[in-house]
Formats: structure tokens, C-alpha cells, sequence
């Protein structure tokens, strides 16, 4: 039997003159039946047969041939079967390439837009000192007056997280500290609000 590296096998059965066994082949006659296929094949020899008890299978070694190269019509080698564990082995490796980073402004002009995103937030704080700031329904007992400053904490807490966000931390522990800050916030604000609406339906039932 004849093997090449593609598994494609073929086999012959040597012929017996008497007490001697012998085979010859022509490998020119049977390029056909090679497929055209060069290459290494490996041969082995299988000895055996109805009224044998020991048969055997022997390898022989290995040879090179050298045939012409298949014309457009001939025979195609029969697709060999796939093993199919062949799918849970070893894949092969995926090569990926990330495009080039686009350019990115100055950091004097990123500063500068940073900079304008505070302008607001400086003009509310003008105006709250020029206008004033309006206590008078700030809770002046202990416990309204405690919940009312968690209250306005916790709002001052999450814009301090969002500014740590954008500075260091990534979502996942933003989230995970969001998470608790937003149901401190709900408690607080909830009794905050509560109370001040208790006090409003008060005044005005007198």
C-alpha cells in the first residue's frame, strides 16, 4: 500500500510465479490513478489472508515521486474524511492589527475648551452670591436639618465621581460606587422632601 501525505491511499496486490512475490509498477501508467499527486508517499506491506492466523502489516519506508503535473481534466482526489475531534484541537492563530490612533489636538487647546465648559458653572456661582442665597425653608431642626445636609453631600459626592470618572476610574467601580450614592441619595432626598412638603401643607392649612 502506497500512502501520500494528503492520506490518499492506494493499494495493490502482489501477484505470486510460483514460491515468489513480486509486483512491479509502472508509475508513469498509473499517474492517473496517483492523481497526479507528488510527493512522499510512505509504503507498507500487508501480509495475509482467509487461512492465516497471524497476519501482519510491515512499513516498509518511504519514496519520492516525482510525476508531471496534472491536465486540466483529469481526476480529482476523493475528499478525504474529516475527524471530527479535528475541531476541538488547536486553531490557528488570530493576527489582529489596530488601526492607527487618529490625531489628537493640542493640549493647550483641550485645556482651553475645559476651561470654557467652567464658565457657567462660575457664572451660577456670580449670581448665587450677587442674588443671595434663599435659606429660609432649610429645615432648622436636628434630624430634617441632618437629612437636608446628606442630602446636598451626596449631590456634591456624585459630581466629585463624575470628576473621578473622567480623571482615573473606569465604569465598573463607577458604577459599583454610583450605586450606593444613588440609594443614600433617594433616602436623604426622599426624607428631605418629605418634610419640606409636611412644613408647606402646614403653613398653608393655618
Amino acid at each position: 500500500m502506497l500512502r501520500h501525505d494528503t492520506n490518499v491511499e492506494h493499494v495493490f496486490v502482489v501477484g505470486s510465479s510460483g514460491k515468489k512475490y513480486e509486483l512491479t509498477l509502472d508509475f508513469l501508467g498509473l499517474v492517473d490513478k496517483f492523481y497526479y499527486l507528488s510527493g512522499k508517499y510512505s509504503l507498507q506491506l500487508t501480509v495475509g489472508d482467509a487461512a492465516m492466523e497471524n497476519s501482519f502489516t510491515r512499513s516498509l519506508g518511504y519514496i519520492d515521486l516525482d510525476l508531471p503535473e496534472a491536465p486540466e481534466k483529469a481526476t480529482r482526489p476523493p475528499l478525504q474524511p474529516v475527524d471530527p475531534l479535528s475541531r476541538f484541537g488547536p486553531k490557528a492563530e488570530i493576527e489582529h492589527i489596530f488601526r492607527v490612533p487618529e490625531k489628537r489636538p493640542p493640549r493647550e487647546l483641550s485645556l482651553a475648551f475645559l476651561g470654557l465648559t467652567f464658565i457657567p458653572l462660575a457664572g451660577f456661582l456670580v449670581g448665587l452670591l450677587r442674588l443671595g442665597v434663599n435659606l429660609k425653608n432649610f429645615p432648622t431642626s436636628t434630624v430634617p436639618a441632618t437629612f437636608a445636609i446628606l442630602f446636598h453631600a451626596a449631590i456634591l459626592a456624585v459630581l466629585c465621581l463624575y470628576a473621578l470618572f473622567w480623571l482615573m476610574l473606569n465604569l465598573f467601580t463607577t458604577l459599583k460606587i454610583l450605586s450606593f450614592l444613588g440609594v443614600v441619595l433617594v433616602f436623604v432626598g426622599h426624607r428631605t422632601l418629605s418634610h419640606l412638603a409636611s412644613k408647606s401643607a402646614k403653613l398653608k392649612s393655618t
